[in-house]
This record gives C-alpha cells, sequence and structure tokens, in this order.
C-alpha cells in the first residue's frame, strides 16, 4: 500500500469530519481509499489542493464538498492521469478542476447529485487534425472552441454546418467536429466551465434513408467528465450494435455482441468524445446510461488486438496503419447484419484504408454465414486505397480459433504487373505477413481472400505419378483457374453446349477469366498433358 497523506491533511471518511488543508492535497499511487454516500468529505482553505490518484477505481470518496475560505482564488485539481469516484453528492462552492493534456485527462464519477457550477474540465487538442468532441457540462457554449474551427453534423440531409456565433449552445449528447490550425492555436487545451453532467442523457436520433440524405448516421457525444462503455446494456432502439469512433487517423469500431467484434480493443468511449452510431429504421431511441460510466486512461483510441477466431489483416505504410476483421457465425448472414457486422468510414488520405466488399457494402468488420469449426467454401474481396505510393505490408493474425483443416488464401491480381490478370495466391496459414507495391491510382479492388478453397487433382494415368492440382472456382462475374506444375488450355461452355472461352494458361499461375455472360451455370473443362478436369461453376 502507497498510500500518502501530505502535510497538514486530515482525512476521516467514516466518520463525516471535514479534510482541511493548507497544503497540496492527497496522493494514491496504488493503494485504496473508500468511502461511501454515508461518509462526507470537505476540501477548503486558503490555498490550492489536488487529489491524485493513478490506479482507476481505488480512490472512492463520500460526500464530497469543495469551499474554499480567504481572499484568493483557490482550486481543487484531478490531474489528467487521475481517477476518482465521489459516492455520494457532489457540492461545489469553488472550483473543481479536472486536468488534460496529450497522455490522458482526469477521470471523475459522481453516483450522487451534483450541484454548483464551478466545474472546470479540460480538453486537449492536438493541432492540425480533426476531433469528434462533446460537451461535459451542462449550458456549454460554442466560445469554449474560440479560434477553432468548429462545426455540427446533421443526419437528415447528411451535411455539416459551420458555427461562428461564439454564443451557440452545445447540446448535451451532440458530438461536434473541431479542427484547431497551426495557424492560430496550435495544440491547445480548451476548457469546459459550468454544472458537470449527471443521470440517465437521452438523445436525438433520428433515420432519413435514401438519396441526399443521412442513411442513419447520427454523431452523438460522451456527456459525462468519465468515459463510458457502449454494450448492450445502453436502452435504444433501431440502432446497430457497433460505434464508430475518430482516433484522428482512423475510424475504430466495436461491436458489443459476440464478444465484442471490431478494430479497436475495447468499448469504452472518452469523456468529451464524439462517435458515430447507425440508426436502421424509422422512430429511434436511444439513452446514454449514468450507470455505464467507467475510469479508462485513454485518451483516444489506439489500433486494437484481434479477437480469436476472427482474420484480423492489418496493412501498414507511409507511416500509418489500418485494420479490417472477416468472421464467421451460425446468426449472420452474407449480407449486412446490424447486429455483428461495421461499415468502413474512411480516414485521412495519407493513411492506407482496408475494407471488405459484399454486395456492394464497405465493411470494416465482416461477419458472414457459418461456424468456425465448419466454415464452408467462400470468398471474400478485399480492397485497399493508398494515399501515396510505395511498399505496404500485410500482417493476418487471428486464425487459431478456425478449424486447423480450414484454408485461408490470399489473392494478389496484381502480381504481374500493375492491371494485368496474372494472380498469385498466398498460404495465410502458412504466410504471416505479405508485401506489395501499391499506387493510389491502383484498383482498390485488388485482392480477395479465399476460405476453404477447393482444390480438385486431375486425372492420372498409370506410372505418371501425382499428374498436379487444379483450382476451378468461381465468384460473382469471374471464374478461377489454377493449375500446379503443368500448363494448361482453358474452355468454359454454357449449359447448351457453346463455347464462351479457351485460352492456355501457365502452370503455377491463378488466372482471372471475367464472363460477361448470363447469370447461371457455366461447365470449366481444364486439360493439361495428364487428363481432363471438369467442373460446374456459377456466374452470377
Amino acid at each position: 500500500m502507497k498510500t500518502k497523506i501530505n502535510i497538514l491533511l486530515v482525512l476521516l471518511l467514516t466518520a463525516g469530519l471535514a479534510c482541511h488543508s493548507y497544503a497540496q492535497g492527497l496522493v494514491n499511487n496504488g493503494g485504496y481509499i473508500k468511502g461511501s454516500s454515508s461518509s462526507y468529505i470537505k476540501f477548503s482553505g486558503n490555498g490550492n489542493m489536488s487529489i491524485k490518484s493513478t490506479t482507476a477505481d481505488r480512490t472512492t470518496l463520500g460526500n464530497m464538498t469543495v469551499d474554499f475560505t480567504g481572499g484568493g482564488t483557490y482550486k481543487l485539481t484531478i490531474p489528467d492521469d487521475s481517477y476518482v469516484t465521489v459516492d455520494g453528492n457532489l457540492s461545489l462552492s469553488d472550483s473543481l478542476l479536472l486536468k488534460a493534456s496529450s497522455s490522458g485527462m482526469a477521470s471523475l464519477i459522481t453516483n450522487g447529485s451534483v450541484s454548483g457550477s464551478y466545474a472546470r474540465v479540460e480538453q486537449y487538442l492536438s493541432q492540425d487534425q480533426w476531433h469528434l468532441v462533446s460537451a461535459p457540462v451542462s449550458s456549454a457554449k460554442s466560445n469554449v472552441y474560440l479560434n477553432i474551427y468548429l462545426k455540427s453534423f446533421r443526419e437528415s440531409d447528411s451535411t455539416w454546418s459551420w458555427i461562428t456565433n461564439t454564443n451557440t449552445p452545445l447540446n448535451v449528447t451532440e458530438g461536434y467536429a473541431v479542427w484547431s490550425s497551426s495557424a492560430f492555436t496550435g495544440n491547445t487545451t480548451v476548457k469546459f466551465r459550468g454544472t458537470l453532467n449527471t443521470g440517465d442523457k437521452s438523445a436525438t436520433v433520428t433515420y432519413n434513408n435514401g438519396a441526399g440524405m443521412g442513411d442513419g448516421w447520427n454523431l452523438l457525444g460522451n456527456p459525462y467528465p468519465s468515459a463510458i462503455e457502449w454494450n448492450s446494456s445502453w436502452t435504444k432502439s433501431n440502432i446497430d450494435a457497433t460505434v464508430y469512433v475518430y482516433d484522428g487517423i482512423q475510424y475504430l469500431t466495436w461491436n458489443y455482441n459476440l464478444g465484442g467484434y471490431g478494430t479497436k480493443t475495447d468499448g469504452a468511449i472518452p469523456s468529451t468524445q464524439g462517435f458515430w452510431i447507425k440508426t436502421n429504421a424509422a422512430s429511434p431511441s436511444i439513452t446514454i446510461p449514468n450507470a455505464e460510466r467507467i475510469h479508462s486512461g485513454q485518451s483516444f483510441y489506439k489500433n486494437s488486438d484481434p479477437s480469436a477466431g476472427i482474420l484480423n489483416v492489418q496493412v501498414t505504410g507511409n507511416g500509418y496503419s489500418d485494420n479490417t476483421l472477416i468472421g464467421f457465425y451460425a446468426d449472420a448472414t452474407d449480407q449486412f447484419d446490424s447486429e455483428y457486422d461495421a461499415y468502413k468510414i474512411k480516414g485521412i488520405f495519407a493513411a492506407p484504408q482496408l475494407y471488405t466488399v459484399m454486395h456492394n457494402d464497405e465493411m470494416a468488420v465482416n461477419i458472414l454465414a457459418g461456424m468456425a469449426s465448419d466454415i464452408q467454401q467462400k470468398t471474400v474481396p478485399l480492397s485497399i486505397e493508398v494515399g501515396q505510393p510505395g511498399t505496404y505490408t500485410f500482417d493476418f493474425s487471428g486464425l487459431d480459433g478456425l478449424e486447423q483443416g480450414t484454408s485461408v488464401y490470399l489473392e494478389d491480381r496484381y502480381t504481374s504487373g500493375f492491371g494485368t490478370s496474372g494472380s498469385k495466391l498466398i498460404d495465410i496459414r502458412n504466410t504471416s505477413q505479405y508485401a506489395f507495391s501499391a499506387r493510389p491510382q491502383d484498383d482498390p479492388a485488388r485482392f480477395y481472400i479465399h476460405f476453404n478453397l477447393r482444390v480438385e487433382k486431375p486425372n492420372e494415368e498409370p506410372g505418371d505419378g501425382l499428374a498436379g492440382e487444379t483450382t476451378i472456382y468461381s465468384f460473382e462475374k469471374n471464374v478461377y483457374v489454377m493449375v500446379k506444375d503443368v500448363n494448361a488450355e482453358v474452355s468454359i461452355f454454357d449449359m447448351l453446349g457453346k463455347k464462351v472461352l479457351v485460352e492456355k494458361i501457365p502452370a503455377n499461375l491463378l488466372r482471372t477469366f471475367h464472363l460477361g455472360s448470363p447469370q447461371g451455370y457455366y461447365i470449366v473443362n481444364v486439360v493439361t498433358a495428364n487428363g481432363l478436369q471438369s467442373e460446374k461453376v456459377f456466374i452470377r
């Protein structure tokens, strides 16, 4: 236990006595300070004080009053690395300052009422990038962002509006976008002043679907001076199970179902953080619950670790990274599922943008129909967009939860040169990384992920040994053929016997044939010196 009580500080939490001080305050670096709603603590005196508590959930005070005396301007400060819980009521007759910096911000949870408009909550903004923000106090106004670009989002028509009047109210639970320019403020700390928000907060959300409308995207904000956890306990209706948080570079996602699939590590939404949710039907509703406040030291999200059993694909290049996840669940479909999947929201232009595509939906998280222990053959288009030409690297992880015999391949369609039809298959089970060159003008639809790719063995003649392995499959309008070790001739026929295509292919090269033919079944014949292999495929 490393609890330290500085000189001239008297603390008694259980007997209802006051805490008077003329020194620096209370420091808790790992021990436990326990109060309750039946105990009482008062911070007063004629000098500044602080409560430093560097371990979450270990400093709990009772009913708390801040009321300094004397002729100076005094305040009680909670530093940017500290976590404090007030189990009872909080009464402020003098300033309570919650500090923030580039490394974190103070976290305060109050379990009773809050009175007094003397709270000061800092929010740190790094220069020359967008931040999604919200107000942690009631009656906040836009003048807190003086000389900082500020705008609001309207779901009804998917438009942003600049806020230029310094007297515009910042609505509780609404998210806003801000930009601190190096030409005006640079890296800066803004300070909210007012009464701390507490209690359940109902947010206004709308759903307008169609051309020129918001398609259900609503920008909300954490209204409390602590983090909140996105989980299934929120009271909501007609809203997807995924939350989207911007970290200044990429949009990160978290889904509370199935253990929380997403491109971030948990469901914590930091204090003063704006976040996106998506409504999916008329008359949506949501309440941000007071009970889901948590202490979290994460000021903005970093890249996540993958969940077991989910293929996590991370791309790195140009000093940035991005992730996309592909998984399987029995109740999911191969369409977008509001309870499991996450849309792709693209980040800054300089960073690579990685996503899968299913039926024209761009997805950051793609949960497909099936079980991890019994995956049928699946092909998932994997798209990438880059802002600068250069070398990029895929890292694959998270396959431990899939059946050991499940094959997983990456197909690169540009291995013979940009824009060519020659393809290469990379066995992800045996290769955890793959490096490639990419340019901004490249077609994003360059890659495919294949699960349980079917490999057929052609006919063998006695004494010939293994004649090779032939891969034949289709996806959408494409037919794919590869023959191991021997050259081949590929012929494709419709079900009436009409020849649609004939072409010779070299050994060990996955070849893509795009058919502009009508939807239906086709016969693919692959002839080598060792025999004939025939397969029926379906073209959409």
